[in-house]
């Protein structure tokens, strides 16, 4: 676990960036919102994944920001949720 890692690289004129990770957290996390370039694999099993993705995909922040909700603002979100959850169940049928 202690040696599981993720990389991103590009270069400053390219368009694209290049992640690398053993993470499996990290693969699960990508795989929901990129496509596999490249597969490493060992024995059989996948150990590392690679992305080549948009550079300017890429965003560093000063700090992170903690939303506060009112409770009716915290309802509404709750209700839209609720009506996302139920599309994607009956989608899934």
């Amino acid at each position: 676990m202690n040696e599981q890692e993720t990389v991103v690289q590009y270069g400053r004129n390219g368009e694209t960036m290049s992640i690398y990770t053993s993470d499996t957290t990290q693969m699960t996390r990508l795989d929901k919102i990129y496509s596999r370039h490249k597969e490493h694999k060992q024995g059989g099993e996948i150990v590392a994944v690679e992305y080549v993705v948009d550079k300017k995909l890429l965003s560093y922040r000063s700090k992170r920001f903690k939303r506060v909700l009112s409770d009716e603002q915290r309802e509404a979100a709750r209700a839209r949720f609720q009506k996302i959850w139920e599309k994607r169940s009956q989608a899934g049928d």
